[in-house]
């Protein structure tokens, strides 16, 4: 076969759509984990500590976001909790869904604080990626949740070779 044309051909579960899948759910995961959730995290901690002002939370009561400090608090640990369940691909769907809702919130927030939002765009588009892709055949998701599948998909088939008699 041609290798121009072998590289254009399309294998949805081929092996480089596979590791693929694989790095792209890590890599966001570990850039939306560190340059989001730990350093909001830092703040946090911070704040509760020393009293230290926490930027995330002035941030957001100027967006005039009700309970902001909640809101800065639930943004943090979205950010900081389901990075890590995308990284390893736990509950991958669930999690792409609360981060798509928070990195929305940081496209506001860059927005209004007049910053440029295309980090903030670029990771929420990753994320809404990942809500429709799911964690990948390399991950835990597929690990746990492939047999659930196929024995639903074997019980469904028993039930209508059972009807048929």
């Amino acid at each position: 076969m041609n290798p121009l044309k072998k590289s254009l051909t399309v294998e949805p579960n081929g092996a480089a759509a596979t590791f693929g899948h694989l790095f792209i759910r890590i890599s966001a995961g570990l850039m939306i984990f560190y340059i989001h959730g730990w350093h909001k995290l830092e703040g946090w901690i911070a704040y509760l500590q020393n009293g230290t002002p926490w930027k995330l939370a002035e941030e957001v009561a100027g967006m005039h976001f009700p309970a902001p400090l909640a809101s800065a608090v639930a943004a943090t640990l979205v950010q900081f909790i389901c990075s890590l369940f995308i990284i390893i691909g736990l509950f991958t769907r669930i999690n792409a869904i609360l981060l798509f809702g928070a990195l929305s919130g940081a496209i506001l927030q860059n927005l209004l604080a007049g910053r440029d939002p295309q980090l903030a765009i670029l990771y929420t588009l990753v994320v809404l990626t990942l809500a429709f892709m799911g964690g990948g055949r390399i991950s835990l998701d597929a690990k746990l949740f492939a047999n659930a599948e196929q024995s639903t998909s074997r019980n469904a088939a028993m039930g209508r070779e059972l009807r048929s008699i």
